[in-house]
């Protein structure tokens, strides 16, 4: 199984070489990309921050403003800023993948793939904590949902599920601690891309010029075609449906 799928991959990328040319070959360069919208992840974050509200009652509204009345800069870096940190996920879970099937886990590459795979879920934790901090239906479902989640693992004296029964249970500071978490968590994520680059000769940690821009202007265009936007603001007073929500986070 793993050699006719590797005889497929190595298919595949042989088309791409020809339509792209090797350096602006996604399958070859899929790190370096991985990198590159992490580095967009990050300074459309920085803006976002700049406008956002870290309260029960302005995190919603300061979204909404940046979607809706400030769409030319700030809807469009919350579009990007939300379509980069999905290519992200798609793109490390393929290079995870593409690893894999070419064996590169034993041996002297033993050591990129220990401090790897880990960032799979600091990576995961940075993406569903950005959905809580929109504060609408979606984010409501996500932060049920996760907490519900965690009370079944026996860490917690109390169920973390009781801080999301009623708005009344839910403070300014549960905000504070969110936005220091998706700013602490990335940071972390960071750390560990630096670690995991460590023993390979030559890193690709940027993709060439052809690719990098056009990895950029394809998010552009679909962050203007498709502009990212908000579920109505959360209610904990009703169970919230119908949702539309990245399947693979």
């Amino acid at each position: 199984l793993r050699a006719a799928t590797l005889h497929a991959l190595r298919r595949i990328e042989a088309g791409f070489d020809r339509a792209f040319g090797a350096a602006a070959n996604p399958w070859r360069h899929l790190g370096a990309l991985g990198f590159f919208l992490f580095w967009i992840v990050a300074a459309t974050g920085i803006y976002l921050y700049v406008f956002f509200d870290t309260s029960v009652r302005g995190a919603y509204e300061s979204v909404e403003y940046l979607t809706r009345s400030q769409w030319y800069a700030g809807g469009v870096m919350r579009s990007l800023h939300r379509y980069a940190s999905d290519a992200l996920v798609v793109v490390v879970v393929l290079h995870l993948a593409k690893e894999f099937v070419h064996g590169r886990y034993a041996g002297f590459r033993w050591f990129s793939w220990l401090t790897g795979v880990p960032l799979l879920w600091l990576m995961y934790a940075s993406g569903i904590g950005g959905y809580w901090l929109v504060w609408d239906r979606l984010a409501q479902y996500v932060a049920i949902a996760t907490t519900e989640w965690l009370d079944w693992l026996p860490l917690f004296a109390e169920p973390l599920t009781r801080n999301f029964l009623t708005a009344a249970a839910v403070s300014d500071r549960v905000f504070t601690l969110l936005i220091f978490l998706h700013i602490g968590i990335p940071l972390a994520l960071l750390l560990g891309m630096f670690v995991h680059t460590q023993r390979v000769n030559h890193a690709d940690t940027m993709p060439a010029r052809t690719l990098a821009w056009g990895t950029f202007a394809a998010l552009l265009v679909l962050s203007l075609a498709k502009p990212a936007v908000s579920h109505p603001p959360a209610n904990l007073a009703q169970v919230p449906a119908p949702l539309e929500f990245d399947w693979y986070y």
